[in-house]
């Protein structure tokens, strides 16, 4: 078994949208103003919901959730240098944290406040993809 999706919410979705599809290069898969936006990843989605409007009865049933969740996205362990300065050269605020051998996590907020983390997946002891 695997995760299909992560969910997040943010309340701002047109503040949203250009973090996750410029800063991160991230695919958007669709959307809907001011309900969701979806991106692709790869193997699994991550879905980007407004929480009051997906708290509205619908075709799937209602859910949503505050601002400020985690998220943690693989990335190959080459390159966590590359993201770092990435998300600095964006003005983003990152927080670099070591986990002895098995590597290293960035973690930064996007505009919503939740806590984003990129780092290899051996950082779990499972093998980098």
């Amino acid at each position: 078994m695997r995760a299909l999706e992560t969910c997040l919410y943010a309340d701002n979705l047109d503040l949203a949208e250009p973090f996750y599809t410029e800063v991160l290069g991230l695919t958007l898969q669709g959307k809907v103003a001011g309900r969701h936006l979806f991106y692709r990843l790869s193997g699994s989605m991550l879905l980007i919901f407004n929480p009051g409007a997906s708290a509205q009865p619908g075709d799937v049933p209602p859910h949503a959730g505050q601002p400020g969740g985690h998220a943690c996205l693989a990335i190959d362990r080459a390159d966590t240098n590359r993201w770092e300065a990435r998300l600095k050269a964006h003005g983003v605020a990152v927080t670099r944290y070591a986990w002895g051998d098995r590597g290293e996590s960035l973690y930064f907020h996007d505009p919503a406040g939740n806590v984003l983390e990129l780092a290899p997946a051996s950082i779990w002891g499972i093998l980098d993809a």
